[in-house]
């Protein structure tokens, strides 16, 4: 008990224990656990409460809460929370009552019914739920108390009782406690489909029997779905897949806890293996080869998996991805129990029906990891009319249940290595082994390396032992090539699960009885540990003679699955349209729509340089599982269906050119060699003469940046002043995570060194590549930040960040290496040769085909260099740009991209930052307005990241000048003079609080701008059109753009805006209405607003409402001032009508 007993409890005393009892979760969120609420809402609480707070009918009320079948203790306990010292809300439990709402019934919302028009509830907790009556006339300020804050802190799940599918709304809080302080949160483990990360639940809120009292939680294991869409739709069909399996008797199947929904995630819930998985196991538990009880135990869950396989297969079911990684260790001091976990790929079929009968079918699991397969996937084949929705459209062969056979034997001889030579031979045996088995001239056979490794292990195993069985038995009966379709025990065919678990069975029970030998004495010699040396060369020597005849003299004569499959004699083509052709095992060929089986193909793969090609565009697209994928020719592109592109189909420069065939670069020009710079100055060239709109329109205003870089006969630093007008290139670069001490920087102390020479021994291998280029284009001034900005001299810099629209506008072109994460790295270093294939067709002669590389979304607009702040208004006010990324080059200007294979690239939305008269070509692209570009290109500027976080308001100053000469306004701080209203109603983007920075005393930001914090921001969702601007409420703090003759001094930082209280606004409606940009805690009495904006009458808008800035005093000398520290949309009764002005700083 928490001790509240003592005394009769009030309605103050019941509120600081909860307040006291709350909980943070890992994301910050507070609630109240069930068991705290459990002891918190004792009989004797409930009435002294209602007693103490005089509520009428107080008897009848605490039997509504109290109640055994639908208890009213978390409507209680909300009513607590929201009452306040003079106004208590308990007496609304009697409208709850009346409406027939209890715990059960949360979450609730409440709303009005219009064709009844009535109040109205219903709860969120069901789809499609009937609006029921609401009795009573309760403030719309406690209905938002209720429904928006306080219900959901005592909302939190709880898992693993009879409950299994959740569907949470966005709001409920989820009772995963925070990382230790001293312990840093690991990141998840990510695969293809899937991510799992371990968390800590409190331990109210799982029912299970794995209780430990010495941790304030419980680890489970969260898997999250990954990619959503359609990979989404395969997650829902293994979450129900793992609710039928909590049906099942065997404690050798892991089974989840929990699956639910929230917002776009889908998780599921296990416990957590603390042991790892079956590999991590022998990697770091050597010592249990040499103990008895171990083996025994480990034989023991051998057998247990066995019989876990048997029951799956009993139940027509099967896993279809078994292997080492798949079961899991969950250990009980030394021991405990091994689980099949990753059952999502399980298929559940009806019972009593064989693969014979669905011969024919298909089914929507995937197939498993390739190294466990057996040799019938690859064997099959799919058909192009069998599509669906779920893992990219595409069914799978129906595979039978002695797939987990086979896969089950790969493990059992894994683990026989480990118990006999240890993990280090098994990483051996693995390494040398990509699968159990080979096909060659058509047949299907056991690896030879595998075959060799069993046959020499026999040879040095005991007759009558555990281990020598245990092998046979994977030898003989599990990895056998052909299959019982009736999933019968035959002699010649794989083993069934029901007989192989009674084999297993067998050989654990010997190991616990001993072996009777012929005196009558029991021996244990039947399981004793083994240390034996790897027979490397003499597995190796056998393996290659069998290679010769891929056959098994020790195994039962078994007839090899055959599979004919297409083998070009030619790679001459006729058709002068070239397409792309898969031709399938069967022969057939499908030019529309191409097809590919990954497993299937892999024997043609290696003697076909095109599929061996495909197959490696394939991987690189990370295209693992799912298996099978569908492909289609663009043009001169093959993609995957609605995903990316894998290859790309030339001729050679000046050809002639066929349908589907480009003109291109199939290998690519040496970096910084005559040829690539030859191609540049061709695209220069081009845009020079043939684009108008990558002319500056007001091209004939050229300045010259302060300094430049020289980079002719000698490298200096020079003042432009000195010059006459020259072309120059301007280099956008991350500065990375560079030691202070080895920044290459002109200083005060240098710089004069500089103007005389530097030599270019002594520059960063960035700089010295961007030199490389200038002069290989025949250019001789470069700028660089670094050195034309005199870094230690803060007037200097201040006037210099206030030039870059003038920098870099006035470039030729600006040089980006885009891949680069620091002025360390090289970006014209060799690239990794690009793989090719030739092909011939009668009327284009030769064709290339080459993996796609042209991907400027991947390699520029996610490359290291678009991370950074300042590169955001560097591109957009380039002229045109030229990105060295890993892959290849990439050339920018007003028309487009073009790649340096030749390529040419459409760059749709995201082209206007390209656009050499930025921002023309957005505002043809925004048609709303340009305050909706103004608001996507800071919501975008806002989630860039800085080295030092006081550069987020001088970065964007070019980009700012831009804009305000474009509209013809003016612009500070992030907000342009014509649209302020508009740009002051901006709140914090993320659930975390924005961080405060931290400014010199020489360039202050004003609170009221969002540049003055650092984080992501977005923009109230308000329709601009509808809303009437309240001028009259808040000063502009720009001069008139007609000064008067008396030259109004205006601080550019100051606000002046009409201060109104808030009305009937406590803490609670705070949190409810107010989104605050960097911190909560306040004193709502001293919280003041200023109306921006409001709602225009008949504009739609159900409930008319005042947009403001909510403030807050400074502390401080000067009196009425104050600070900016959130906003909201609020009701005008909650606005005052007093009013006075006040500064905002």
């Amino acid at each position: 008990m928490l001790g509240i007993t003592s005394g009769a409890t009030t309605v103050a005393k019941l509120g600081n224990d909860i307040e006291y009892q709350y909980k943070k979760n890992r994301y910050g969120s507070r609630f109240l656990p069930e068991d705290l609420q459990h002891d918190l809402v004792t009989k004797r609480t409930v009435h002294d409460v209602l007693r103490n707070a005089r509520i009428y009918d107080a008897k009848s009320l605490a039997d509504f809460v109290l109640d055994e079948q639908k208890p009213a203790k978390k409507l209680f306990l909300i009513l607590v929370l929201m009452s306040e010292d003079q106004k208590e809300k308990l007496s609304l439990l009697a409208n709850l009552k009346r409406s027939k709402i209890t715990d059960e019934s949360l979450p609730i919302q409440f709303g009005y019914d219009t064709k009844k028009n009535r109040s109205c509830w219903y709860s969120l907790e069901y789809d499609n739920q009937e609006k029921k009556e609401f009795y009573g006339e309760w403030t719309r300020r406690d209905l938002d108390a209720l429904q928006d804050t306080y219900q959901w802190r005592f909302l939190a799940p709880v898992f693993g009782g009879n409950k299994f599918h959740f569907n949470f709304d966005d709001q409920r809080i989820l009772p995963y406690l925070p990382p230790d302080k001293d312990e840093t949160d690991p990141e998840p483990a990510a695969g293809f489909f899937s991510e799992v990360r371990k968390v800590e639940i409190y331990e109210a809120h799982l029912d299970t029997k794995k209780k430990d009292t010495n941790t304030k939680g419980i680890p489970v294991a969260i898997k999250k779905a990954k990619h959503g869409g359609i990979y989404a739709k395969y997650f829902d069909k293994e979450a129900s897949n793992l609710y039928k399996l909590t049906k099942y008797r065997s404690s050798h199947l892991i089974k989840p806890i929990a699956a639910y929904r929230q917002r776009e995630e889908r998780c599921l819930v296990f416990l957590w293996a603390d042991g790892g998985n079956l590999q991590e196991y022998w990697k770091n538990h050597e010592d249990q080869r040499e103990e008895v009880d171990s083996l025994r135990w480990l034989l023991g869950q051998l057998e247990g998996i066995c019989d876990a396989v048997k029951e799956l297969h009993d139940n027509n079911t099967r896993h279809g991805d078994l292997k080492p990684q798949n079961i899991l260790w969950f250990k009980d001091g030394n021991h405990g129990d091994l689980q099949i976990a990753d059952l999502g790929l399980t298929t559940f079929h009806e019972e009593e029906r064989h693969t014979l009968e669905r011969k024919g079918e298909k089914t929507r699991t995937p197939p498993g990891t390739s190294r466990y397969e057996p040799p019938e996937t690859h064997e099959k084949q799919r058909t192009d009319e069998h599509t669906d929705e779920i893992t990219g459209g595409e069914l799978f062969d129906t595979r039978s249940r002695q797939y987990d056979i086979w896969s089950l034997g790969c493990v059992l001889l894994e683990s026989l290595l480990w118990l006999i030579y240890g993990y280090q031979d098994v990483q051996k045996f693995q390494t040398s082994t990509r699968r159990f088995w080979q096909y060659r001239d058509n047949e299907y056979f056991v690896d030879p390396y595998v075959d060799s490794c069993m046959e020499e292990t026999m040879s040095i195993l005991k007759d009558d032992s555990a281990y020598k069985d245990l092998l046979s038995i994977v030898q003989k009966r599990l990895l056998v090539i052909k299959v019982s379709e009736t999933y019968k025990s035959l002699p010649d065919c794989r083993e069934t699960a029901n007989v192989l678990h009674e084999k297993i069975l067998h050989i654990v029970n010997k190991c616990k009885k001993g072996v009777q030998r012929s005196d009558g004495n029991h021996t244990s010699s039947y399981l004793r540990p083994i240390t034996s040396t790897y027979p490397t060369a003499k597995i190796q020597h056998k393996a290659t003679q069998r290679l010769q005849v891929p056959q098994r003299e020790d195994a039962p004569s078994s007839s090899s699955t055959r599979s004919p499959h297409h083998d070009p004699s030619t790679d001459r083509y006729d058709d002068s349209s070239l397409k792309v052709i898969v031709h399938r095992a069967t022969g057939d060929i499908n030019s529309d729509s191409l097809s590919t089986n990954a497993s299937t193909n892999t024997m043609h793969q290696q003697s076909c340089g095109l599929c061996n090609l495909l197959f490696e565009a394939l991987g690189s697209a990370g295209i693992i599982p799912p298996k099978v994928v569908i492909l289609n020719q663009e043009g001169a592109t093959v993609r995957i269906k609605d995903g990316p592109k894998l290859l790309s189909i030339y001729v050679e420069p000046d050809s002639t050119l066929p349908e589907g065939v480009q003109s291109g670069l199939p290998k690519l020009l040496e970096p910084a060699s005559e040829e690539q710079f030859a191609l540049l100055n061709q695209w220069i060239e081009v845009c020079d003469s043939n684009h108008d709109e990558c002319h500056r329109k007001n091209e004939k205003v050229s300045t010259m940046p302060t300094r430049l870089i020289e980079v002719g006969d000698r490298i200096r630093l020079i003042d432009s002043v000195t010059m006459s007008p020259s072309l120059y290139v301007a280099l956008s670069h991350c500065w990375g995570p560079i030691e202070k001490n080895t920044k290459f920087c002109t200083f005060k102390s240098n710089i004069d060194d500089f103007k005389k020479s530097i030599e270019l021994s002594s520059l960063p291998p960035l700089f010295r590549d961007a030199i490389r280029v200038v002069r290989g284009l025949g250019l001789k001034y470069i700028w660089i930040d670094s050195l034309c900005i005199i870094q230690d001299d803060d007037q200097d810099w201040k006037a210099e960040a206030g030039r870059m629209e003038q920098v870099f506008s006035g470039a030729s072109f600006t040089i980006a290496p885009s891949s680069a994460k620091s002025s360390n790295e090289e970006f014209l270093s060799p690239r990794s040769p690009r793989r090719c294939v030739q092909l011939y067709t009668q009327n284009a002669g030769r064709v290339y085909v080459c993996p796609n590389i042209d991907n400027f979304h991947k390699d520029v607009e996610l490359g290291e260099l678009n991370r950074r702040g300042w590169v955001f208004q560097e591109r957009v006010l380039s002229r045109r740009s030229i990105y060295f990324s890993s892959t290849q080059i990439y050339w920018e200007c007003g028309v487009g991209v073009h790649c340096e294979t030749l390529t040419r690239l459409k760059n749709s939305k995201s082209g206007f930052l390209g656009d050499s008269n930025f921002p023309e070509s957005a505002l043809k692209h925004y048609r709303d307005g340009r305050q909706i570009l103004i608001q996507d290109l800071y919501e975008r500027y806002s989630g860039l990241a800085f080295t030092k976080v006081s550069d987020r308001s001088m970065a964007i100053l070019g980009l700012q000048k831009r804009l305000a000469q474009a509209f013809r306004t003016q612009a500070a701080f992030g907000l342009l003079a014509d649209y302020f209203g508009r740009g002051l109603l901006w709140k914090r983007r993320d659930a975390s609080m924005m961080k405060r920075i931290s400014w010199p005393s020489d360039r202050p930001v004003p609170s009221w701008s969002w540049l003055s914090k650092e984080g992501p921001i977005q923009y109230m969702n308000l329709q601009f059109e509808k809303i009437d601007w309240a001028t009259s409420e808040f000063k502009v703090p720009f001069p008139p753009k007609k000064p008067s003759d008396g030259g109004e001094n205006i601080d550019p930082t100051m606000l002046w805006g009409r201060a109104r209280k808030l009305l009937h606004h406590s803490e609670l409606d705070m949190l409810v209405r107010i989104t605050f940009d960097d911190r909560e805690e306040f004193d709502a009495k001293i919280l003041r607003c200023v109306v921006i904006g409001k709602d225009k009458a008949g504009s739609g808008t159900d409930e008319l409402k005042l947009h403001v800035l909510v403030i807050h005093p400074l502390t401080g000398p000067e009196k009425e001032t104050y600070e900016r520290v959130g906003v909201a949309s609020l009701r005008p009764e909650h606005v005052g009508d007093e009013t006075s002005w006040v500064a905002i700083r």
